[in-house]
């Protein structure tokens, strides 16, 4: 997997060089699945950065994704936030939790981290200590892209420092900025950012948590029933809860925890890979009751758990169902599978019902059909055969067999003429 690309600097002369090199692969796009038989495909994805402007949610809209993010729309610049936001947003350090009411993060306050909380702070860090111009007091605010680029070459080594041995590279916890605004950086001075972390929800808002990161289980699960977002420019899933009625990749089915079976150290690929796709398979039958996942004709699919993740304390894996396309992306599905559902605007064909003869072993006729053959003498059909009911082994007849070589007679030659 590549980080995300950086949109190039405009004023590289005078913009700061905090971290020398591209940031560690905290950023990373979903791998291409890879076809097993066991029809497991890992899925491995991250989100790009979900960022907060102004606390003002910055996420990406409407599946445009680069640059375009809210409170930027239009080029007017992010409301000033108000004294209690400013208060607790210049007090928060690194271990501190904010929380605010939805749609209302400008009310965001320092609360206990072991209550709801949607923002677990990493560090603070004041952007003015930083050379050149670039956080001057006569400087122009960042652009969204470059508020991006901030929140790569910053935040990812600031929470990577502060989880320490917990960061998982995997999680389902997102690398985050939060900053001032665009307002209170031309009429305060505003420099300072908070890195941190933030749970991804549904309808492009954080979702609450309770616990430190570092204390829970950082594994990318959610209940079943949960449908998981589509980037609509590159058919890739992204880790966001959406409405099932809305466009998505993937239906979660059910969750398999490791730690039941596995309580030590990290298991073989092979041993994970066999109890998940038991546990999967029967969690995925029992949701989907009555309808039959073949029906849907989606395809099972679940990750392992990697060394990174299982040291960092992720024991979880998802359940999910969805369909691939030939060229790498992913179907777009709208609509529950136990529903109406549609894979890329059209419902699903089933494929033809097998018949009932070819779920069961097929007798043998050779017997039957060749009295002079001794009895058991006639040979089994190898396994996974693909001989149709009542077609013949390729096995040739008893009688038409050639004596040994040493007892034939010479063959006489053929008459003249």
């Amino acid at each position: 997997m590549e980080p995300m690309s950086q949109a190039p600097e405009t004023e590289a002369p005078e913009a700061p060089t905090a971290t020398p090199e591209q940031p560690p692969a905290g950023f990373r796009w979903p791998r291409s699945l890879q076809a097993q038989a066991t029809r497991r495909a890992l899925l491995l994805t991250a989100l790009g950065a979900l960022l907060i402007a102004g606390l003002v949610t910055a996420l990406p809209i409407g599946g445009t994704g680069q640059g375009r993010l809210s409170g930027y729309l239009d080029g007017n610049p992010v409301p000033t936030t108000g004294t209690r936001s400013d208060a607790a947003f210049n007090k928060a350090s690194g271990g501190d939790c904010l929380m605010w009411p939805d749609a209302t993060p400008e009310s965001a306050k320092i609360v206990n981290c072991a209550d709801d909380h949607k923002f677990e702070v990493a560090e603070s860090i004041d952007m003015r200590t930083f050379p050149g111009s670039e956080y001057g007091p006569n400087a122009a605010p960042p652009s969204p892209a470059r508020i991006q680029q901030i929140t790569q070459e910053q935040c990812e080594v600031a929470v990577r420092n502060y989880l320490g041995p917990k960061f998982d590279p995997n999680s389902k916890f997102t690398v985050s900025l939060l900053w001032p605004g665009d307002r209170a950086w031309r009429q305060s001075g505003e420099r300072r950012m908070l890195c941190g972390l933030q749970l991804p929800g549904t309808n492009n808002q954080q979702q609450a948590f309770k616990g430190m990161v570092a204390d829970v289980d950082q594994s990318k699960v959610w209940p079943a029933g949960t449908c998981l977002g589509i980037d609509a420019t590159t058919n890739q899933p992204i880790d966001a809860p959406v409405e099932c009625a809305a466009p998505h990749a993937m239906e979660v089915t059910g969750t398999v925890n490791l730690a039941e079976k596995f309580p030590g150290a990290l298991p073989a690929e092979p041993d994970q890979d066999g109890f998940i796709k038991d546990q999967c398979t029967k969690m995925t039958d029992a949701y989907l009751a009555p309808v039959k996942l073949r029906t849907t004709t989606l395809t099972l699919i679940y990750p392992t758990v990697p060394l990174a993740s299982w040291t960092a304390g992720s024991r979880e894996v998802a359940c999910s169902i969805g369909a691939t396309l030939g060229n790498g992306g992913w179907a777009t599905l709208v609509d529950s599978a136990k529903g109406q559902l549609l894979i890329n605007g059209q419902p699903p064909v089933p494929p033809p019902d097998i018949p009932e003869e070819r779920l069961t072993p097929i007798p043998l006729q050779v017997p039957a059909q060749s009295p002079s053959s001794p009895a058991g003498s006639a040979p089994e059909i190898p396994p996974n055969n693909q001989h149709l009911p009542g077609q013949q082994p390729a096995v040739a007849p008893p009688q038409q067999f050639a004596p040994p070589a040493p007892e034939a007679p010479p063959a006489a030659p053929a008459p003249g003429g």
